[in-house]
């Protein structure tokens, strides 16, 4: 059994809605962040995945992201998602769904919280993708806010 990651303690604890879709971290590392769930729990009347599902599974890989470089510096960040949109290209059968978002570099984080320190709060645009096989399924991208802890 692996142990929980700070994410999927989180998840766990305070988004019910995410936690019983059986969201979990499959990888983190400084690239990437890979989120995974099942179909079993997240399937349409098709036995696709269901399109509310893969948004939620696509936003939590882009806000779980910005969590985990947020934990560096904040042990109770306060991360909000300010915009959400998603395009869906092809249904997804995969048994298992994976939302990827590859990481911002080292000097975009630099950006992001030089300006939180300056200012309080900052915003920054992430990305992730569903596929299904080789081909995207799904194409997120979202704006995520960190306020400051008042």
């Amino acid at each position: 059994m692996t142990s929980k990651t700070p994410l999927d303690e989180f998840i766990s604890e305070h988004l019910p809605s995410v936690h019983s879709c059986g969201v979990t971290v499959e990888a983190h590392n400084t690239e990437q962040l890979i989120l995974a769930a099942p179909i079993a729990l997240n399937h349409n009347d098709r036995q696709n995945a269901f399109g509310g599902s893969i948004f939620n599974i696509a936003l939590m890989a882009c806000w779980g992201s910005l969590f985990f470089e947020c934990r560096k510096h904040f042990e109770h960040p306060n991360i909000v998602t300010r915009d959400g949109q998603i395009r869906y290209r092809q249904p997804c059968s995969e048994e298992i769904i994976r939302a990827t978002c590859r990481q911002p570099n080292a000097r975009q984080w630099d950006g992001f919280f030089a300006h939180y320190e300056k200012t309080g709060k900052t915003s920054l645009t992430l990305t992730s993708k569903i596929m299904n096989g080789n081909e995207i399924a799904a194409y997120f991208e979202g704006v995520f806010v960190l306020l400051g802890n008042h």
